[in-house]
């Protein structure tokens, strides 16, 4: 098979298992960018003719470009890898002769991942007043995403029929889903902001309001763009250290730091990450110090809820 023709039916796959279509764009840009490369530099275009070292080649050619973090190239052998074992499972080409298989990822350098103080968060927060809808909306915004970590593009995406008594339905990334919790402070927050949005559109007919839990000012789901302003405007009233960027996802570092200094294991701090495996919920571990080892192995110690006598 061509590999422009694989190409082809790889990406009519992953649209059959409902995937999305950011995931899907993305897997098309990295893998058009190995076609090119070995069409054009290996004279290579039929899948059935790659082998490992011709993975390799494209692995030093990005290398050699100078404009990518091993972990960006790892990201692109990813995508081969599930690339070629879907190839693999239309029998195009034998298990065994799987080229990228054994390719084995680049050596990532370790990362720490510095996010906000409990003194920045709170900042942020008081930052958006509560006298007008767009105040407590965008009050809210940041104590969900502070208070449960999702994503963005998660938060955008919750609709009315997702809310529960003490927990939320989330649609994760890559057709993950999940359920949040809902702390008790931020069940307060909701409620104030349910009555805010109610008074704002009580005006408006129902077929014409979104069911999007969070509104703009046309009664219309936020967009991702909207959330970012939200955190911008907030980060410019207050003293927000120059190393953290203020983005949505700085707001998730925080979920899970604050998380891990508190004791969760990083196998249930996963699952509300929503992580497809522990390895990514691993790296948060980096940002902590010694002290804050120590304290969390001082609160979790298997000896402290044992009412044992000593001497």
């Amino acid at each position: 098979m061509k590999i422009v023709e694989a190409i082809k039916e790889f990406e009519f796959e992953q649209q059959i298992r409902g995937l999305s279509k950011k995931y899907i764009s993305l897997c098309q840009w990295r893998l058009n960018d190995w076609k090119t490369y070995t069409i054009d530099e290996l004279n290579i275009d039929d899948v059935t003719e790659v082998t490992p070292r011709h993975i390799k080649l494209f692995i030093r050619h990005r290398q050699r470009l100078g404009s990518e973090k091993n972990i960006t190239i790892n990201n692109r052998l990813a995508t081969l890898k599930v690339f070629f074992n879907f190839l693999v499972e239309l029998e195009i080409i034998a298990k065994e002769d799987n080229p990228a298989v054994d390719i084995k990822n680049l050596k990532e350098g370790r990362t720490v991942i510095t996010t906000f103080t409990d003194d920045e968060v709170k900042q942020l927060i008081d930052s958006t007043g509560s006298q007008t809808y767009s105040n407590i909306r965008d009050k809210t915004v940041l104590v969900f995403m502070f208070e449960t970590g999702v994503r963005v593009s998660e938060l955008v995406g919750i609709k009315n029929e997702d809310i529960y008594i003490d927990r939320i339905f989330i649609r994760g990334k890559g057709s993950h889903e999940r359920f949040i919790y809902i702390s008790k402070k931020m069940r307060r927050q909701m409620k104030r902001y349910e009555r805010a949005r109610r008074l704002r559109f009580e005006h408006i007919p129902n077929e014409f309001i979104d069911d999007n839990y969070f509104l703009n000012q046309e009664a219309e789901g936020m967009s991702r763009s909207n959330v970012n302003k939200i955190l911008n405007r907030a980060g410019k009233k207050v003293s927000i250290r120059k190393e953290i960027r203020c983005s949505p996802h700085d707001c998730r570092h925080y979920f899970a730091q604050k998380h891990i200094r508190q004791g969760i294991d990083v196998y249930t701090l996963s699952r509300l990450l929503g992580h497809s495996n522990i390895d990514i919920t691993a790296q948060y571990l980096r940002g902590l110090d010694i002290n804050d080892i120590i304290s969390i192995g001082r609160k979790t110690s298997p000896l402290n809820d044992i009412p044992i006598k000593l001497i």
